[in-house]
């Protein structure tokens, strides 16, 4: 077990652990990575345990980037690679240009108005959406709950009222089954996958869970920093969700908000993670039945009044770790 790392012919460079025979992962990045045409290869033996090396992993490559190496880890932060359905809605070049700022320029788009109803199921996903929007709207933390949604849509999806319903889906009061009891409030989907959610422990306190690229997130004293924002890491939590997926867990949806007001880095993080999700392809069969029209809707309306720093993920790269 232990550390690597390959340079192309350009100068692009991969980071990567290898927790079996590091010639045969060598021999993979040969065959997936032929166009880079490798020059170069450095394993650094390592007895330590997978948790220490994802975190030396992560710095490795969070140092590259800022340094403005061009790193495949990260490879639709930088550049987007290969087609996406995505691209039919959005094209590739304003999908790099959203991520200059993703929160002012998902402003345009919330005040765009409205997109083809026929997308999100017309009138009958509106009664559709009717008795569980109510019983939310209901619920005392209401308030609050949008907020978060909001401000995940606002800061963290690409242009969220052009893509909802097509690249994302929102639940409402879902019938999820919970380790310990409590219950599932919201759900945000990106194909088959939780991106973004907002639980009530059986005490009725509330916690937020979101899925982030772990490449982003502050390097140094990771935990601690993340603990200084009401976050704790849960991993990847799915199998599906890719090498770089870390999960974070907020102690309330309130914590939620601050650190993405607060942090450039978190709300990167979040961003493009959601975006390389969104590339995967659109969300489909009982996922996007269960979008929530009337929640959405309140989320977006919310979304445009509230007041997110306009840095994007490349300026947050390199600034300083928080």
């Amino acid at each position: 077990m232990g550390l690597y790392m390959w340079e192309g012919e350009a100068h692009e460079v991969y980071v990567g652990i290898s927790s079996t025979t590091v010639v045969t992962r060598l021999r993979q990045h040969v065959k997936n990575y032929d166009h880079a045409n490798i020059q170069s290869f450095r394993y650094m033996p390592e007895s330590a345990n997978t948790e220490t090396l994802r975190a030396a992993e992560r710095e490795l490559i969070y140092d590259l980037c800022r340094n403005e190496f061009t790193c495949f880890n990260r490879e639709h932060s930088a550049v987007i690679y290969g087609t996406s359905v995505l691209d039919e809605l959005v094209s590739v070049e304003e999908q790099k240009s959203w991520f200059t700022s993703p929160a002012e320029a998902n402003l345009a788009d919330l005040r765009a108005g409205g997109v083809d109803q026929s997308v999100l199921g017309g009138q009958s996903a509106v009664v559709r959406s009717e008795a569980r929007f109510e019983k939310l709207s209901s619920h005392p933390e209401y308030e609050l709950i949008l907020e978060a949604i909001a401000t995940y849509l606002r800061g963290c999806v690409l242009y969220p009222r052009r893509s909802q319903g097509q690249f994302w889906s929102l639940s409402c009061l879902p019938t999820l089954r919970m380790v310990g009891g409590g219950k599932r409030l919201v759900t945000l989907n990106m194909g088959m996958l939780e991106v973004f959610y907002i639980s009530e422990l059986p005490d009725g306190r509330l916690v937020l869970g979101v899925a982030t690229d772990s490449t982003m997130l502050p390097a140094r004293m990771t935990w601690w920093a993340l603990k200084h924002r009401g976050a704790s890491m849960a991993g990847h939590v799915h199998k599906s969700a890719g090498p770089n997926a870390e999960y974070l867990i907020f102690k309330s949806p309130a914590a939620f908000v601050k650190a993405m007001k607060k942090s450039d880095k978190i709300r990167s993080a979040a961003a493009r993670y959601a975006l390389a999700r969104a590339r995967k392809g659109r969300v489909s069969g009982r996922y996007a039945d269960a979008h929530n029209v009337l929640l959405a809707e309140a989320a977006l309306e919310r979304a445009v009044g509230l007041g997110l720093p306009t840095v994007g993920v490349g300026d947050a790269l390199r600034s300083a770790d928080e």
